[in-house]
């Protein structure tokens, strides 16, 4: 006779129990999301935007003479797959990279890696894996399929935020963001908080572009919603005394239908311009513009610049232009380029084409801005690695052509 098995741990029937509820608590919050009653309590409007940190701190840079570099942020054979780059600058002076990496997106062996480039000198970093499905399955308590999406900030008191994607139902629909915090620039960092943005089972908030930060201390980091309906939303996040997190409310943005992935290009204290992914027909990409600091919007409207259904990532140089990165075609990746904005978005000139090769991909770009004023690029490149490309104003403005190329290998 066999014997019988034995008695499954109170944790393990809790997961059981939420995987089994999973897919009926999604059903019924699409139902409540359809029904209007997504979103969170209201609040005041921000008085004001500052500067991204990395500008605070900074001097002003005039170095007329033009630099370009490029190399890579992840080793060869790393991982089968890296995707979703994002990359900040810290309050030391280094930069910080995150993206995640394993044999396919989505798949279960997916962690989120970061890697460091030191002010002082040297090469990035040798990978370091910061939270995979089982860490957080752990950290949050309940079931994690796979991990995703991650954005990093330091805000203007010095706090390092990641701000990541896990999916416990269903696909990259069914996702729920999860805050971790640092005091030591990402040595250490405080357990996942896993945010409840919408009823039941948060009904798919995704992040994928770096946040404006008011003058109050909220931070308002652009996320998107994929399930039923697509559309941005702007999550604020109130910082406590303590460094923790002490409130949180997601506002949804209405009139933007079929436009996900925001990134948010403040243009002066009160006004903000948001660059949208175009998942719709037109394939064209979309801007929108707030006049109190990122609390309401204006319909979106097209530009005459292609995007074939794929992330872009803007920043305001400190002459007031505004530079962007981007896939120029209306399908495929095949191709990454800049372009520069001396009219705030009504009008753009194309600039350099950092990459291209037919049928190959390179995509998710972030743009980052250090101390210096040099400006940082990285980007998925071919699935394979995350690139990183640097450059400054002056090498920017000697590329006049939408034609011409940088020098990459």
């Amino acid at each position: 006779m066999s014997p019988a098995p034995a008695a499954p741990s109170p944790a393990s029937r809790r997961l059981s129990l939420r995987a089994r509820c999973g897919g009926v608590l999604l059903a019924l919050g699409t139902v409540a999301f359809v029904l209007g009653r997504g979103g969170s309590r209201e609040s005041s409007a921000p008085a004001g935007i500052q500067a991204p940190p990395a500008v605070l701190a900074g001097a002003e840079w005039t170095d007329a003479v033009p630099y370009f570099a490029h190399g890579w942020v992840s080793p060869p054979a790393h991982t089968p797959s890296a995707h979703g780059s994002s990359l900040c600058a810290l309050p030391s002076g280094d930069l910080l990279a995150i993206w995640y990496g394993g044999s396919r997106e989505g798949g279960t062996d997916v962690a989120l890696y970061t890697s460091r480039l030191s002010a002082t000198g040297g090469g990035w970093t040798t990978p370091r894996m910061e939270m995979d499905r089982v860490m957080a399955q752990q950290e949050l308590d309940r079931v994690i399929k796979k991990v995703g999406n991650a954005v990093i900030f330091p805000d203007p008191r010095g706090l390092l935020w990641m701000v990541y994607v896990s999916v416990s139902v269903g696909g990259w629909s069914g996702s729920a963001l999860n805050v971790r915090i640092s005091a030591d620039e990402g040595l250490t960092w405080s357990p996942s908080e896993r945010l409840t943005l919408n009823p039941f089972l948060n009904l798919s908030t995704l992040v994928r572009n770096k946040p404006i930060f008011a003058r109050d201390g909220r931070i308002g980091l652009p996320v998107y919603h994929e399930m039923a309906a697509k559309f941005p939303q702007i999550l604020w996040l109130t910082p406590g005394a303590d460094g923790r997190l002490a409130d949180y409310r997601v506002r949804n943005l209405p009139g933007q239908a079929g436009l996900i992935q925001p990134a948010l290009v403040p243009l002066d204290e009160n006004r903000v311009l948001m660059l949208l992914r175009d998942r719709g027909a037109d394939r064209l990409m979309h801007l929108s513009v707030s006049q109190d600091a990122g609390w309401t919007w204006s319909a979106a409207r097209h530009t005459d610049l292609p995007n074939p259904d794929a992330a872009v990532d803007g920043l305001r140089l400190r002459d007031g232009r505004i530079l962007i990165v981007y896939n120029h075609a209306s399908s495929g990746r095949e191709n990454l380029r800049l372009a520069v904005s001396s009219d705030q978005g009504r009008s753009w000139r194309s600039g350099a084409v950092i990459e291209e090769t037919p049928r190959a991909e390179y995509s998710y770009p972030t743009l980052a801005e250090d101390q210096q004023g040099r400006i940082h690029l990285t980007y998925t490149w071919r699935r394979e690695r995350i690139r990183h490309v640097s450059f400054n104003v002056a090498w920017l403005d000697q590329r006049p052509l939408a034609q011409d190329r940088a020098s990459l290998p």
